[in-house]
Order: structure tokens, then sequence, then C-alpha cells
């Protein structure tokens, strides 16, 4: 027993050691993907930061805008899903989709008042975040934009960026180096 846990030492501070056994990449692979990930000592919290960017608008839609505010902006939805209370959170949830404008929202009902809990925008969609992506920019743009918020470890290169986390945050799907769709909120529990 004492000779395994010796063995696994050595080994151990010798990949630790010597660098070229011990490779630690430190950036994504793909292109356009070149979001540093830098090791301050200092632990990044993002679902802190994911709360925060939750505050952005797209266009007039933003997390909290009330049902009458967003029929005022958008008028009547050509979709509205049955209303179903959700086991996450006990609250009651209805989907509403816009299909000609790319937009679908996931509104709660708080008393009488459904508001805005989750925002997904597609094209033909043409609003923008508050720091200018939309529907067709870069993912050069994105990472610029948010570079500070990006988190590393949920994102995947070529396929989606998240700034803040899937508990909350904006959520960039890419295809092709472009930005498909811009999702604000929650995308796990």
């Amino acid at each position: 027993m004492k000779k395994t846990w010796l063995c696994g030492l050595i080994v151990g501070v010798t990949l630790c050691v010597n660098p070229s056994i011990c490779h630690f990449p430190h950036a994504f692979s793909g292109s356009a993907f070149a979001q540093q990930v830098v090791d301050t000592g200092a632990k990044t919290d993002y679902l802190k930061i994911g709360f925060l960017l939750m505050k952005e608008t797209l266009g007039p839609i933003s997390i909290g805008a009330t049902d009458s505010s967003i029929l005022k902006a958008l008028g009547e939805p050509d979709q509205k899903s049955a209303a179903k209370i959700w086991g996450a959170d006990g609250m009651e949830h209805q989907r509403w989709v816009y299909h000609a404008k790319g937009i679908e929202l996931d509104m709660i009902r708080k008393e009488i008042t459904q508001t805005v809990n989750m925002i997904k925008i597609i094209g033909p969609c043409d609003y923008k975040t508050q720091r200018g992506i939309q529907i067709g920019s870069s993912d050069a743009a994105v990472q610029s934009a948010y570079k500070d918020e990006i988190n590393p470890n949920d994102s995947k290169p070529n396929s989606s960026i998240i700034a803040g986390s899937v508990y909350g945050g904006i959520i960039f799907d890419i295809k092709n180096n472009i930005v498909t769709a811009i999702f604000i909120g929650a995308a796990a529990e």
C-alpha cells in the first residue's frame, strides 16, 4: 500500500513539474473561437454574471416585461401553448411564438399578470442585444462584446457561446461562425 501511494505521488509531482508531459490547453479549438482561459487564481462567478446579463433587452423585450407591454410592442402571438405548471419552479408557464418575427417567449403567471421569463430570437428577427449583437453577427463579434462574461466551461466551439451560465445568462447559438439564435434566461434548472 505504501509503495502504491509513493508511486502515485512521484508520478503526480513529475507531471506537474514537467510542462512538456502535462499539457493544459489555454484556448478553445475551432475557427475564430479564441476566448482565452486564464487562471488568475480567482474563480469567476458565471452564475452571478448570468443573472446580471439577464437584464439586457432584445429590442422592446426584456425579462420581467408584462404581457400588456409585449402585446403593445409585438401584437398577439401567432401561437400560445397551453399553460402548464412546471415542477422546477412551481410557476405557470405559457409559450408565446411570433413565427413571422422570429421570436419565442416563455411567459410566467404572477397573479393575474404574465411576465417574460425567457426570450429566444432567430431569423428574421433583427433585434440587437445592448452590446450590438444580433442574428447574423460573427462569433468573433460576440467574443469581443462579451469577452469578460463568456463561460469557457459551458460554451461549445462552433455550436454555442454562453455568457454567464446555462442557469442564467445569454446563449448565442453559432453555425458556420455566425449567430443563428440568441437566448436570454435560464436554459437549465
